[in-house]
């Protein structure tokens, strides 16, 4: 996952609203500009900061690679001294409540900011004008983030889910482009979805969900231990890398606010995480821990290490 600055006062309203970042592919004058250039390298599941008058206003994930489009008709007066062929990168946006104002942290921000083509100024923290997208360090990127997280964590949350969906997407675009064996592509992308091959491979391991005690098939989900993005293919359809979960459970498992331990007790991420458990009365009363096999536990080590408590910086 890589991290994107784009600077984008005139069209940030059109961008947010839009669903898009968009930049000329050159100058008006024909000549090329290295932050415009930057718009092609953007990748699915990467993360993009939008700055608008002096304040990050919202976070975006990518959701597809570039492609050639003229400039939008939205963009009306703003767009009159650029070039009318350009690149789209579709962009799922979410606004923050509270927007941040990099110049209120920047000793701890200039610093981390690239030495060529910075979105901002490191004395200043004013924006360069000269820049529409720089690429950011994946420091740069963690830091705002935990600048971001004590007014708006739910706004992380939601980033880290679409951020997982866009890369998903690409690793199965890229399975299914692979040519490889029809059926064993089929049970790769079931995997993904807990269907197939892997559902049948957990239920010769794991019976019922060990939070609530449910055993019906039918209300449970073949939830991935290690996620299905960071699995091999053998790993995708691996019986033991998998837990038989309620929706509700599958959720907080899935987006690490809770993991187990080998023995097979519940590991809490934080208060907001226990009090979602309180109010689903989890574990159930019927929950017993029970311990894992040592293939399980190989997986969970992962899971507690890449994914528990680690919310958007997944």
């Amino acid at each position: 996952m890589n991290y994107w600055w784009v600077n984008h006062k005139q069209t940030y309203k059109h961008e947010v609203l839009g669903g898009y970042i968009w930049s000329p592919k050159t100058k008006a004058n024909g000549q090329a500009n290295e932050s415009y250039l930057t718009l092609t390298r953007v990748q699915p599941g990467d993360v993009v900061i939008s700055y608008a008058d002096g304040q990050i206003k919202a976070l975006g994930v990518a959701t597809g690679a570039f492609r050639e489009e003229g400039k939008p008709e939205s963009f009306g007066a703003a767009g009159d001294v650029w070039a009318t062929a350009g690149w789209l990168v579709p962009v799922e946006w979410e606004l923050l409540r509270q927007p941040l104002r990099p110049k209120d942290h920047l000793a701890e921000i200039a610093p981390l900011l690239p030495t060529k083509h910075s979105p901002i100024r490191k004395e200043t923290g004013d924006g360069n004008q000269g820049c529409y997208l720089a690429a950011i360090s994946s420091e740069l990127g963690k830091l705002l983030q935990r600048l971001i997280a004590p007014s708006d964590s739910a706004a992380l949350e939601v980033l880290a889910r679409q951020t997982t969906q866009a890369s998903e997407d690409a690793q199965e675009a890229a399975i299914v482009a692979s040519g490889g064996n029809p059926t064993e592509v089929e049970q790769l992308v079931r995997a993904r979805r807990g269907q197939g091959r892997f559902r049948i491979n957990v239920l010769a391991v794991e019976k019922r969900c060990r939070l609530t005690g449910v055993e019906l098939e039918p209300f449970l989900v073949a939830s991935h231990i290690k996620p299905w993005a960071a699995s091999s293919d053998a790993e995708r359809l691996d019986g033991s890398n998998g837990l038989m979960l309620a929706p509700h459970v599958d959720l907080l498992f899935d987006h690490g606010w809770i993991s187990f331990a080998d023995d097979g007790s519940v590991l809490v991420a934080n208060s907001e995480a226990a009090a979602m458990l309180a109010i689903w009365a989890l574990p159930g009363d019927s929950f017993v821990p029970i311990p894992f096999t040592m293939k399980q536990q190989g997986y969970l080590a992962f899971h507690r290490e890449h994914v528990f408590r680690k919310g958007f910086v997944l």
